[in-house]
């Protein structure tokens, strides 16, 4: 049962797919997990090369990159999981989940693939943080914000509690386990925690079907509460020791605070899997670490002398010496570390008199007891810290609460008088209402017998090491009775429906879950008894886990913000406390109110009462103002270069036909596009203005496909004198006409064509004569000025000027042609526009500014000569959108200008004030939308008011009214009572 490797194996199979270049996705919860069973040379070796956070918004976008995610199925992740997917920036993604993932989760992230970038979804069970092979943690340290205990000592945090069940499954299933439960009876939070597994096990049945064993696999819950001593005493083994003066974060250790330390030694990695020293003497007591460390100094010496320069006299002590360098290198950089290290906890030791604490904590953790005397000499010690004198006395209380009370009492007394605080002096009570003797199942102190007496001396003897040594957790008598049968069903219960007689069998594998965290010395404990693998009382696999591992600090840390939570009785001593003890339960909230606050009146029940609806008005107004969001607007310079915007329209012209209308765009840059095609949309509408059925404005080809075939093979159809296609033959109407056009000719003629004789091109449009046209559709032109004409006949070029072909608009065919029209749409769109979502984002922000209505949308012009010219001239502003999300919109808005005129009058003419004009150019027919781009971009932004605005705000309400209030009430007050003394009348009451 090797947790590292279970955990290992599961990241090296979630790296491994798909074979490719990839990014590794995690979160908070997965980011340690992986850092404790891999290194990144191993990510590297499966082509990992970037590793972040799922949570970060400020990643680059890699569509050629494939995404691979493993994360948590919490809340957080899955939101931001479902943000990534929404807006993905890597070109496929794998999903790995540390749990089981429900079925609602599921479909929120199917939900969320709208671009169906997700190519796998697995569940890898490595919801745990594999700090050795047989220790375990599920990172959950209890803090005031993230706290394991509920109202009282007996009752899970809910949160904490669902933590803890899905920990204990992913270790379960990694490790392919469905053991029989059995738990601490006297502990509420155990029995409950042993039924929500069991509970999830039955639940997920399917997962938990595994080969059935000949014993079943134990799951013990044990509660820390039985041991409040083992994670308060000093350790004195490396791994422990470590973890108690510096601190061990997910294999990681803080030396930026040690004196003169090497800037890249400020932040060490010390694990087992990567570091072969740490590997070999984690589990030695500080006495052997120092003769190890020095013979690993003895060693690299040797090494170095080797490497040196003189050493190399051939080929191939140069070939080797390229061979073993980077080895080298990595062993300097080792011993560099733990010397640091180890001279680091010396330094510790010898500045908080650790060796004088640690034996007096020794004795009172152990059956040998410690002198009342020894104690009070830690505490008068000016050179030892409070935090440590606070810690010995709390053991002292814990040992002697029922037989030395009165000693007890004078040791409180004693450190408040030694630097310690009445708020952390009164953790000594707390510590016995919590974990006292009345709350604990087991006698952690034996007697003192004289049996008892001669084991402790016999271990003195041994050496000096083991002066602090001497303590053995709780948790080996638990293992040791556990291994001979003598665990009785009474104290730690299997829960129900397991099954009868399973107390006499003996479980070889063994998982220990210890509520409210364990420590690195009952791990060391489990180490050795599964090193003990031949003795016939360790023959059983052990794997210990809990909520997070302590050292002392944490530990009182724990039980300090869990006491927040308990009844105010936690802070008062015991029953059994002696008469001397000090109340210790601080009323931090009193407040001292003078004689005048106290006095009672109708007028200040009253103003009470106004300032209390006032204030209720104010701050629900404020808040609704906190929550609204606004919008900033700003002008800036419009910075885009080279870019492109699309026009769309959808205008109908009831008087004009399809076949004559011709739409082109040009701009100043000399670029145009003719008779454009590609995304319009022309329709042919009758004189009533209803749709031609089943027509569009390209039907006069719709014949030319069959005319073809008919014609023998080799046809090749004359141009008539325009210019000819490269192939040189113009075997269509349309060819012809298209000949024409280039050489600059007027198409005036069909009936003289062959090709159009054939293909009634003619009878066709007279036929169509009488009808109307509905240009529609999306044209893309460059950001510069430029305009669209909407014109009758094809253009051409000749020379350097653009005429339209008009006689077959002008030809007077008895069915009069003119240029009313009506513009259903007409606006530019951004390139972000043709995302739907942003698309409505940006629609719903134009309704929200008012700005969604178009200039040209509805507008409609008449007339009823044929040569008639309207222009129409756009002032086009770029626009950006900025959410509060974060997300940005470009999309645009203009003005517009109409400009109508009579062709037939060129150079004649007054307005109605009597004013002549005269016009340059004589233009012709048709509709004109001239464009102009603005320089400025007009931004829109979200804004809140931010949260401390709104706590601000709300205390100067509060603040002001009550102030108001108490000088109103005040001036009242004193007015009433000055006209009571001044002898006014008596009958009259005005308080």
């Amino acid at each position: 049962m090797d947790v590292v490797k279970a955990v290992e194996t599961y990241i090296t199979k979630l790296v491994s797919t798909p074979s490719a270049m990839k990014v590794l996705l995690l979160d908070t919860h997965t980011t340690p997990i992986v850092s404790l069973a891999s290194t990144q040379s191993t990510l590297l070796s499966h082509q990992v090369y970037l590793t972040d956070r799922i949570d970060n918004g400020k990643r680059d976008r890699m569509s050629h990159m494939k995404c691979v995610c493993f994360l948590q199925p919490s809340e957080d992740s899955l939101d931001a999981l479902s943000a990534e997917l929404r807006e993905p920036k890597y070109g496929e993604y794998y999903l790995y989940f540390s749990n089981i993932l429900n079925k609602p989760a599921i479909e929120r992230l199917a939900d969320a693939d709208e671009f169906e970038v997700v190519r796998e979804v697995q569940e890898y069970f490595a919801d745990y943080a594999p700090l050795l092979p047989c220790l375990f943690s599920l990172n959950h340290t209890p803090t005031s914000d993230k706290p394991l205990y509920g109202s009282s000592p007996n009752m899970w945090d809910s949160i904490a509690l669902e933590r803890s069940v899905q920990g204990i499954t992913a270790v379960l299933l990694s490790l392919k386990k469905k053991p029989v439960i059995r738990y601490e009876k006297s502990s509420g939070m155990a029995k409950k925690l042993a039924s929500e597994v069991q509970h999830r096990i039955q639940a997920e049945a399917t997962l938990f079907d595994f080969r059935l064993t000949q014993v079943a696999p134990l799951l013990l819950i044990l509660d820390r509460r039985n041991d409040p001593v083992t994670p308060l005493l000093s350790q004195w083994t490396y791994q422990a020791m470590v973890h108690e003066l510096l601190g061990i974060h997910n294999g990681r250790v803080n030396l930026s605070m040690v004196p003169d330390i090497r800037p890249e030694l400020s932040e060490i990695t010390l694990t087992t899997i990567t570091d072969p020293f740490f590997q070999a003497h984690y589990l030695a007591t500080f006495g052997d670490l120092g003769t190890s460390l020095k013979n690993y100094v003895q060693s690299y010496q040797s090494h170095s002398l080797a490497q040196s320069p003189s050493s190399i006299n051939s080929i191939f002590d140069m070939k080797r010496f390229v061979e073993e360098y980077p080895e080298f290198r990595k062993l300097g950089g080792n011993v560099s570390k733990h010397v640091a290290l180890v001279g680091e906890l010396s330094r510790l030791v010898d500045r908080d008199k650790l060796l004088d604490v640690g034996e007096v904590e020794q004795g009172l953790a152990t059956s040998s007891g410690s002198d009342f005397k020894n104690v009070q000499a830690v505490i008068n010690n000016p050179v030892v810290p409070a935090w440590n004198k606070l810690r010995v006395v709390i053991l002292y209380a814990l040992r002697y609460q029922k037989t030395q009370t009165s000693n007890i009492a004078a040791l409180i007394n004693l450190l408040l008088s030694n630097g310690v605080s009445r708020e952390e002096a009164r953790l000594v009570y707390v510590f016995l209402n919590v974990a006292g003797s009345d709350q604990r199942q087991d006698d952690l102190f034996s007697t003192e017998s004289l049996l008892a007496k001669g084991r402790s001396a016999l271990k003195g003897l041994k050496g000096v090491e083991n002066v602090y040594t001497q303590h053995t957790p709780h948790l080996s008598q638990t293992l040791e009775n556990l291994f001979k049968g003598r665990l009785k069903d009474t104290a730690h219960p299997f829960l129900d429906g397991t099954g009868t007689n399973m107390g006499l069998q003996r479980p070889q594998d063994i998982i220990i879950f210890m509520i409210g965290g364990t420590t690195y010395e009952e791990a060391r404990t489990v180490a050795l008894l599964n090193q003990e693998a031949g003795n016939s009382l360790t023959g059983a696999r052990i794997l210990l886990g809990g909520t997070c591992v302590h050292n002392s600090s944490s530990y009182v840390e724990m039980i300090r913000a869990a006491a927040e939570r308990f009844p105010a009785s936690v802070y008062e001593p015991p029953p059994e406390s002696a008469t001397t003890a000090p109340s210790l339960n601080l009323n931090l909230g009193g407040v001292n109110t003078t004689e005048d606050v106290k006095v009672k009146t109708r007028t200040g029940a009253l103003l009470t009462l106004i300032s209390a609806c006032i204030i209720l008005a104010f701050t629900t107004m404020e808040f609704f103002d906190y929550r609204r969001i606004g919008v900033d607007t700003s002008i800036v310079v419009d910075r885009s270069r080279g870019q492109k915007l699309s026009v769309r329209l959808n205008v109908t012209f009831p008087h004009v036909p399809c076949y004559l209308l011709s739409l082109d765009v040009m701009d100043i840059s000399g670029e145009q596009q003719r008779d454009v095609s590609h995304n319009i949309l022309k329709k042919r509408i009758t004189k009533t203005g209803a749709d031609m059925p089943a027509s569009r404005g390209q039907d006069l080809r719709n014949e030319i496909d069959k005319l073809a075939e008919q014609r023998a093979n080799g046809y090749c159809g004359s141009c008539y004198g325009g210019q000819e296609p490269e192939s040189g033959c113009c075997n269509s109407c349309e060819e012809v006409r298209q000949a024409y056009i280039d050489k600059g000719w007027s198409f005036s003629n069909p009936e003289g064509i062959e090709q159009c004789v054939e293909e009634g091109w003619s009878e066709k449009l007279k036929d169509q004569a009488d009808e109307g046209c509905n240009v529609s559709g999306r044209i893309r032109v460059n950001k510069v000025v430029g305009s669209i004409h909407i014109s009758p006949g094809r253009s051409y070029q000749t020379g350097s000027r653009t005429f339209q072909d008009l006689v077959p608009y002008l030809r007077d065919d008895g069915n009069p042609h003119d240029f009313s029209h009506q513009i259903h749409e007409f606006f530019f769109m951004a390139d972000d526009e043709y995302n739907p979502n942003k698309a409505k984002l940006g629609k719903d922000m134009k309704l929200r500014m008012g700005i969604a209505d178009n200039p040209l949308d509805g507008v409609e012009a008449k007339t009823t000569k044929a040569a008639y010219m309207y222009q129409y001239f756009l002032k086009v502003v770029s626009t950006q959108f900025r959410m509060l999300e974060g997300k940005t919109i470009n999309t645009h808005q203009y003005s517009s200008t109409q400009f109508e005129r009579d062709l037939t009058k060129f150079n004649e003419g007054e307005n109605k004030q009597g004013i002549f004009t005269q016009h340059g150019v004589a233009g012709s027919p048709g509709a004109y939308f001239n464009f102009e781009i603005s320089p400025i971009l007009v931004v829109h932004s979200e804004t809140r008011q931010s949260f401390a605005h709104f706590l601000t705000s709300t205390c100067a309400i509060v603040g002001g009214v009550l102030t108001v209030a108490a000088l109103l009430d005040s001036i009242l007050f004193a007015t009433g009572r000055k006209l009571r003394k001044s002898g006014g009348d008596g009958n009259v009451k005005l308080m």
